[in-house]
């Protein structure tokens, strides 16, 4: 049975009308609800994300999956990017995705967080593309200066549904709560989007114990540790993090 997702979006192209990174954690929520955790209770394997999102039915359009994670993979200019995600008007509800093999070699994390930005593109893009060419990019460089208003908000969206997907907030705010205690470093009640009632670390917290903490915590969710440093400031799970 193919995953169901659903969120606001135009009734006639199928264009997402989802705005806001709470209401893209949302959904990044169901699908990580999915996702069988049979190894960690935290951190997800590439092989089942892959099969959660091989078949899924967002707002009631199919979208199947075909997958490509042994072959390098490039823009048009034939610049190198880490992941792809097409669809072809010869191919109705299908969504081709590669992760570039040779540079996410010996980074399982890199390969898993590529992923999830993609399958982020099928969940939010693709539906609306389904009858077009149309390609999006995981890139290796990819500056806010060269990329339009409307790819902007693409890539943000994937972006958040990878961080929400692999370490969602109130999972990673558990344990972040474990760590510091067992460190005994100083917690405080300040705004934040955890486990409601919950302190977050102090913002004078040692840079070094702060790193103790984030190296912890992208090994129980199995992401790199610049992955997790910009999940807490996105959740502000440090104090005085910026959404």
């Amino acid at each position: 049975m193919p995953l169901a997702l659903s969120y606001p979006h135009q009734q006639e192209t199928g264009a997402p009308l989802v705005q806001t990174a709470q209401a893209i954690w949302a959904v990044a929520a169901r699908f990580r609800a999915a996702v069988p955790r049979i190894d960690s209770p935290w951190a997800l394997g590439f092989t089942d994300v892959t099969e959660a999102a091989s078949r899924m039915l967002i707002n009631d359009r199919p979208v199947r999956a075909d997958w490509d994670f042994d072959h390098p993979v490039h823009d048009e200019d034939g610049t190198p990017v880490l992941g792809i995600c097409e669809t072809d008007p010869a191919a109705p509800g299908l969504a081709l995705v590669s992760v570039n093999a040779p540079m996410v070699k010996s980074r399982p994390d890199l390969a898993l967080s590529t992923l999830a930005h993609e399958i982020g593109h099928m969940v939010f893009d693709v539906p609306a593309a389904l009858g077009e060419q149309a390609r999006r990019y995981r890139s290796v460089t990819a500056s806010p200066t060269c990329l339009d208003r409307a790819t902007q908000l693409s890539e943000r969206r994937a972006n958040e549904f990878m961080g929400a997907v692999l370490a969602p907030a109130a999972p990673l705010h558990l344990r972040l709560v474990v760590h510091a205690r067992a460190e005994r470093l100083r917690m405080v009640h300040a705004p934040h989007f955890g486990r409601p009632g919950c302190r977050v670390l102090a913002r004078d917290t040692h840079p070094e114990a702060v790193a103790g903490i984030v190296a912890a915590l992208a090994g129980d969710f199995g992401v790199s540790e610049k992955f997790i440093a910009v999940r807490l400031q996105r959740y502000r799970l440090i104090e005085g993090g910026v959404l």
